[in-house]
């Protein structure tokens, strides 16, 4: 699958926000920039695009390929998926694999990313202790990116103690900002949490479909967390789990986050020693307990 990135005047700002929405429901790597800030294929290039992707107006494109040079304007309807959302996913929904995957989330990582559809919604997270399988044997193996999506009859609450009623429109669109999720303070499927959650911030904006706690009694899935001045509540039918690999079968978790255990044990081992693994923020903030003797048994 291709890397798109897709160049937008501001009067086009709305149509590529649901053109980069579009791609990535349907798992197509894709982020948005200003005309105002960058405008060439060049800077495409250098950030590792496979594709740049101009609004011209409202009704047509300028598609360039990357690596070949090739340039196409094209109907702005060609380049949206139209076929529905892929519905082929497993949802993972046992408890032990939702609780293994909220502490993998929630010890070190941050909420990262949003964004919603009309019958999908998706939170992306960073620094996720489940072992990357798919890095080389000399780069670091925490999980950079992790997506939760919900499919079916979703629902999204976002909760604030800030002083912007549009926190959450900046956060969407600005890939640099980050929101550390409180230490072990997510929860899947817990409704005494997710109720309160609901008297802990200041302020709720409501994003889909929410309507209290009544939305919270018959949903199939929920997903909450702390994140210290901002929150969620976010749910639905289905739950899938998808990173750079793909996505993830609810049995590949647990054996993901024991992995990512005995790398987090061999990168102390070794740490200060001619053999250290490169250097890994998840590992570095997740201290042995006797820091006096970091290789000593485990």
């Amino acid at each position: 699958m291709k890397k798109t990135l897709i160049f937008y005047k501001s009067e086009y700002a709305d149509l590529a926000i649901k053109l980069r929405d579009n791609y990535r429901a349907h798992g197509h790597e894709a982020d948005i920039v200003s005309e105002s800030e960058h405008d060439d294929i060049e800077y495409a290039g250098k950030a590792k695009y496979d594709e740049a992707i101009f609004i011209e107006d409202s009704d047509a494109v300028t598609v360039h390929d990357i690596e070949s040079g090739y340039t196409n304007r094209v109907p702005l309807s060609d380049v949206f998926y139209k076929e529905p959302k892929p519905d082929t996913h497993k949802g993972i929904t046992g408890r032990d694999t939702l609780n293994i995957l909220a502490d993998a989330i929630s010890d070190v990582g941050s909420w990262w990313c949003w964004y919603v559809g009309d019958d999908m919604l998706q939170l992306e997270f960073c620094d996720v202790q489940l072992y990357d399988e798919t890095k080389a044997k000399n780069e670091t193996h925490t999980t950079d990116v992790l997506a939760v999506r919900f499919y079916g009859h979703v629902f999204a609450l976002f909760l604030d103690d800030l002083n912007d009623e549009n926190w959450h429109e900046r956060f969407r669109d600005d890939d640099s900002i980050l929101y550390p999720v409180d230490t072990y303070d997510m929860a899947f499927d817990d409704n005494k949490e997710a109720e309160s959650l609901l008297n802990d911030y200041r302020n709720q904006v409501i994003i889909k479909d929410f309507s209290g706690t009544g939305t919270l009694a018959t949903a199939k899935h929920i997903l909450c967390a702390r994140c210290d001045k901002v929150g969620f509540i976010v749910g639905g039918d289905e739950i899938e789990i998808a990173g750079k690999k793909g996505k993830y079968k609810g049995e590949e978790i647990e054996p993901l986050s024991r992995k990512w255990w005995e790398y987090w044990k061999d990168y102390w081992r070794l740490r200060g020693t001619r053999d250290a693994l490169p250097k890994d923020y998840a590992c570095e903030v997740t201290i042995p307990v006797n820091m006096e003797d970091p290789q000593g048994n485990w």
